[in-house]
């Protein structure tokens, strides 16, 4: 059994092991799996490539890796590395491969320069294994959802009843009720889509990421990686403005939830002393879901987020579901990131919008 550093010709191959091993979720099919994998890990503006392979007798059958993103620890400038995409064929996990690849791992990224590695677990059969190979956890992500069509929703909640057009023709007044609530208020910020973030937007960008004690940092070069590059995602940018000055942004996508179809709201920023712009980019978000005929509209943040009463005003309901974010650091380091520095902490989907 050999680990190597992936190739690009390594991608067609692990597209392939990931779609025998169920893990290719529809629209993504091989090729553009193949691509994603190039855009996240070959792909960013800074820090080595992360991304290695497990062969046995000329077969691959691992691949793990960790996408580079420059991060803001307090004072420091550093990369981080978001562990991600790890595939182990199904015949070969008996062979307890999860332990080699994670040692590989703890070596390989301080060597190539990373400051630290993290995460997000959805499940604790996938959280525990990683607890007891060295990730310490930090704290919850909680899924938050915002109805658009409650009629939509109950008749896929209830199947069985067998009565969903009655069931969308009493829900529909709720609805009603509930947008005239949850929109009720006057904006004066002026919205508009862009297409990619350029210099202009770069002193608001800075300025958002020194008032952050820890975060990914955001610049032009990086949004535009990170939302334009690979565009099978499909990402949606737009803007607010006051006064023709530039407040914030947001980007959605449309994109299975279970057995919903959503509007994610996948970033979502604006300086912690102008809620005005948050509730303008949500109000545009609600016209967005409306247009695209989602179920609702689904955000992820932490518990500590500053916007996070006004969200839930504005109609966002807290799920069952969560995302426990860990986090791995050089014995070495003297850097400390776990549970206590937790509300220092600014992370979204981002970082991480795989659901």
């Amino acid at each position: 059994m050999t680990i190597r550093d992936a190739l690009d010709a390594d991608l067609s191959n692990i597209a392939e092991l990931a779609d025998n091993n169920d893990l290719l979720i529809p629209p993504l099919d091989q090729a553009a799996f193949a691509r994603m994998l190039s855009w996240l890990h070959a792909g960013p503006p800074k820090g080595q490539r992360l991304e290695f392979v497990c062969e046995e007798d000329g077969k691959l059958i691992a691949h793990y890796g960790a996408v580079p993103f420059q991060y803001k620890v307090n004072a420091q400038y550093l990369i981080a590395g978001f562990a991600a995409n790890i595939v182990i064929d199904k015949e070969a996990r008996k062979k307890a491969l999860f332990f080699p690849l994670q040692k590989h791992f703890a070596n390989l990224y301080p060597a190539l320069g990373y400051g630290f590695t993290y995460g997000v677990m959805t499940r604790a059969g996938v959280l525990k294994p990683h607890l007891a190979v060295g990730w310490k956890e930090v704290g919850d992500l909680n899924v938050y959802v915002k109805p658009v069509s409650a009629g939509s929703i109950f008749s896929k909640l209830f199947p069985q009843l067998g009565f969903s057009k009655t069931i969308k023709f009493f829900a529909s007044p709720f609805q009603y009720l509930f947008d005239c609530v949850t929109s009720f208020g006057r904006s004066s910020v002026q919205i508009e889509k862009i297409q990619r973030f350029d210099q202009t937007h770069e002193d608001f960008l800075r300025g958002w990421t020194c008032s952050q004690a820890i975060t990914a940092v955001r610049s032009s070069e990086i949004l535009n990686w990170r939302f334009v590059e690979f565009s099978e995602r499909n990402y949606k940018i737009s803007i607010a403005r006051k006064n023709d000055a530039f407040t914030g942004y947001v980007v959605t996508r449309v994109m299975p939830m279970k057995q919903f179809s959503c509007l994610a709201i996948v970033d979502l920023i604006a300086m912690d002393d102008d809620p005005s712009t948050i509730a303008g980019l949500i109000k545009h978000c609600d016209q967005i879901a409306k247009a695209e005929g989602v179920d609702f509209i689904s955000t992820a943040f932490t518990p500590h987020y500053s916007f996070k009463k006004l969200l839930m005003r504005k109609g966002f309901v807290r799920t069952k579901e969560k995302f426990t974010l860990v986090t791995r650091t050089p014995k070495d380091s003297d850097l400390s990131l776990r549970a206590d520095i937790f509300s220092q902490w600014f992370i979204n989907w981002f970082d991480h919008d795989f659901v």
